[in-house]
């Protein structure tokens, strides 16, 4: 069983002999328990306990870490994604509710976005950096991430594992958004795959599978389809590949 703790803290600060206070809703962040980095790092202070810990953090820190045991106080820009050594003792804090940031483009037409274009997305974690994808608002309801885009042919689609692992391309034309990235975005949800492809003459044809997921790279990313298909298109999957 696992818990989240949320701390509110009224943090008040004296200037210009005017108390401002401000009021901030800190979560615990377990993920990045025991760890320090310097990644993001605004400053490391002496404190003498988790309240004064956050009253430095203020308006510019969005995340911090205190150690009971050596009475120090770590603030941060944004969570750290890289650099970090182990250290017993450090708990960290943020005040922001990263629940709300996007995961995929269902999120995203969720939260009211219902324009079709280029939006960031944030599949593997919230704390990472955002990842660009064509979002298709309009077709079968809406909410579709791209996964893949074949448009002009300005992209080749030769490529080697590396390239297909991480993807490539832009996601205003040709595109792979990358076959770790479409796990993150499969592996815990209900998935669609929607196929489609345009003829010369404007036809456009389409599969739809009800249900689909990619393994991991130690599953060789393998692709996986189940559920009733429908649609024109039949098993001609070569062209536009879409994820809802």
């Amino acid at each position: 069983m696992s818990y989240q703790w949320v701390i509110t803290l009224t943090v008040g600060f004296l200037a210009l002999s005017k108390a401002t206070f401000i009021s901030k809703k800190y979560t615990a962040k377990p993920e990045f328990n025991d760890k320090k980095s310097n990644s993001e790092l605004l400053g490391e202070h002496n404190t003498h306990s988790l309240i004064d810990c956050a009253t430095i953090c203020q308006r510019e820190c969005v995340f911090f870490g205190f150690n009971p045991k050596t009475k120090k106080c770590r603030t941060h820009k944004k969570p750290f994604t890289s650099g970090t050594s182990e250290e017993a003792g450090w708990r960290y804090y943020s005040d922001n509710d990263f629940s709300s940031i996007p995961k995929d483009c269902k999120d995203l037409q969720e939260n009211g976005q219902t324009i079709t274009g280029v939006y960031d997305i944030y599949p593997y974690s919230t704390l990472t950096i955002p990842i660009s994808v064509y979002c298709d608002m309009t077709t079968m309801g809406g909410g579709w991430t791209a996964i893949q885009k074949r448009v002009d042919g300005s992209v080749t689609f030769d490529r080697n594992w590396m390239d297909y692992k991480n993807g490539f391309g832009s996601p205003e034309k040709d595109v792979w958004i990358g076959n770790d990235v479409i796990h993150k975005l499969t592996k815990d949800n209900s998935s669609s795959l929607y196929v489609s492809i345009t003829l010369q003459n404007g036809t456009t044809l389409y599969e739809m599978y009800n249900q689909f997921s990619v393994s991991d790279a130690a599953g060789k990313y393998q692709l996986f389809l189940a559920g009733p298909a429908t649609g024109t298109l039949g098993q001609c999957m070569q062209v536009t590949l879409c994820y809802t």
